[in-house]
């Protein structure tokens, strides 16, 4: 096509690249919501008001990783709190796969939680930095275009995919269970092919293996040599 609506070789930026691959992974948050809003109601009987408010107090957390997540960043770089962000999401979410029965486990849930969504609000903007950066004046738009369409099929999809695997277990819990870990695991996969993929590239080739490779200085023909005879004047 001579003219796409995107051009693929924006893709070819690591920033892009691993912006929008850590993106895809934060957005998946909604889906961890909705099973926890099946756990709370359906396994733990909680009420609408009270479960609103097990996610309502941990939400201040994201009004405060809103705030500064911007100073954060300009501090310590976006991938490396990209990183963080996405690290402490899943750590976080790790302790939901064990939830019982008992409304005891609150006391983990609500903790979590609140850990848990100030590290994926930083991790939101720590992607949305990274997925934009490194790029000319004109392809902001449309790296900025990407990243939120990543978000949007990130958060779309991650909730049928992990409701249908809670779906193939017998009970609710044994699925949320199941889905939970799913989870994890790709976050945890996440973030180690996005530090990766972020780490600076560095010359492997040493200067002075460089120098060393230079071709030698051609020989002087004879017929090219002048001496101090042939520039005095007779």
């Amino acid at each position: 096509m001579a003219a796409p609506l995107a051009a693929l070789s924006i893709l070819s930026r690591p920033t892009v690249k691993w912006g929008n691959a850590a993106g895809l992974v934060v957005s998946m948050e909604p889906a961890l919501i909705f099973l926890l809003t099946l756990y709370l109601q359906d396994v733990l009987h909680l009420s609408p008001m009270a479960t609103g408010l097990v996610f309502g107090v941990p939400g201040l957390a994201s009004v405060t990783a809103g705030v500064i997540a911007g100073r954060v960043i300009a501090r310590y770089g976006s991938a490396n709190i990209l990183t963080i962000g996405l690290l402490v999401q899943t750590a976080c979410a790790a302790p939901l796969i064990l939830v019982g029965t008992s409304t005891a486990w609150l006391a983990v849930l609500m903790p979590a939680l609140f850990i848990g969504f100030f590290g994926h609000v930083t991790a939101i903007v720590a992607y949305m930095v990274t997925a934009t950066s490194g790029l000319p004046e004109s392809e902001q738009g449309l790296a900025t275009g990407l990243a939120s369409m990543t978000r949007q099929i990130g958060s779309t999809v991650a909730i049928p995919i992990l409701s249908t695997l809670a779906a193939t277990q017998v009970t609710l819990l044994a699925g949320i269970h199941l889905a939970l870990t799913v989870d994890v695991l790709v976050s945890v996969s996440a973030v180690a092919l996005v530090w990766t993929g972020l780490q600076p590239r560095s010359d492997a080739t040493p200067a002075s293996a460089r120098r060393m490779r230079r071709p030698p200085p051609a020989p002087h023909s004879p017929d090219l040599l002048l001496t101090h005879s042939d520039l005095t004047p007779e």
